[in-house]
């Protein structure tokens, strides 16, 4: 019984889905590498993508193996199955560089999306806000808010887990990584690189705030260039909401309020372009509808 429990959640209907868009997102943000500018490094990121794409398709090399894994260590196998996916966001996220710079050579979209900010807006909201609002406890909230992006992303997924609700828990990363995807294209092959690289930060009594310097510490150390449009914080929020109202509806309240402070500190923060944060919760909100909707019909 634990064996087969094993082998439905790596390769079984449970799993498929997950594991096969896992495979076509390698295919897809593999191609970058097919064009010119590729890195030094570009052999060992198509090997590994090229991997990737074959696990989860799972021809038969990679077929046995997760046989033989799940007979040995079933309990093990199952878990690995399940939090992978997640577990692999901060290893994707900081290849994008090495992609958009194959596609790119280096070139960003910014001016595209600071002449469709400033048509829209009259001006620009990522430079502007805070300087009309310079408020130390506003900015600390907004930040502290921006920052709640890691609970965003692992918090709705233990809370499902934690409660056994497994089908539930499946659906919901398989919403979550479609939404990641979909914002991970747009930054491999129409980067932006947002305000904060091209703008100086917001200054004044709000940087001498905790969270304010705790965020852009983060962001120096770890953010890849061409990463903006469409936010993929905002995106993964909206869809974090989706799954909370529907399956989590005690915390609800709470994630849809970190979700909107998160949005509204993107802006304020000078992280992002206003468009990058409404594409992004557009696109969460489809994207994040049509995974469940896929997972759940």
């Amino acid at each position: 019984m634990r064996d087969q429990a094993g082998t439905e959640s790596i390769r079984g209907s449970g799993g498929r889905g997950i594991h096969r868009l896992m495979a076509m997102y390698a295919v897809v943000s593999g191609a970058a590498l097919l064009f010119p500018h590729r890195t030094a490094a570009w052999p060992l990121l198509a090997f590994a993508h090229i991997l990737a794409a074959l696990a989860g398709m799972g021809v038969p090399p990679f077929r046995h193996l997760f046989r033989w894994l799940v007979h040995r260590w079933p309990r093990a196998s199952a878990w690995l199955a399940d939090w992978y996916p997640l577990l692999l966001i901060p290893v994707l996220y900081a290849e994008l560089p090495a992609l958009n710079l194959a596609v790119h050579a280096g070139a960003y979209f910014d001016d595209t999306i600071i002449a469709w900010e400033a048509a829209l807006f009259g001006g620009q909201p990522s430079r502007e806000w805070a300087a009309a609002l310079p408020f130390l406890p506003l900015s600390e909230a907004l930040h502290a808010s921006y920052l709640s992006y890691y609970f965003l992303i692992y918090g709705p997924p233990v809370m499902l887990f934690v409660m056994a609700k497994r089908a539930e828990f499946r659906a919901a990363v398989f919403a979550l990584m479609l939404t990641f995807f979909v914002h991970y294209l747009f930054f491999v092959y129409f980067p932006v690189q947002g305000p904060r690289y091209l703008f100086p930060a917001p200054g004044g009594r709000i940087a001498d705030g905790f969270f304010y310097g705790l965020a852009h510490r983060l962001l120096e150390a770890g953010s890849s260039q061409g990463a903006a449009f469409p936010s993929s914080h905002v995106g993964v929020a909206t869809a974090q909401i989706c799954i909370a109202w529907r399956w989590l509806p005690r915390a609800a309240p709470w994630i849809t309020m970190l979700g909107v402070g998160l949005a509204v500190g993107a802006v304020y923060g000078g992280f992002h372009y206003l468009i990058d944060v409404m594409a992004g919760a557009l696109f969460g909100l489809l994207v994040a509808v049509a995974g469940l909707h896929a997972r759940t019909s």
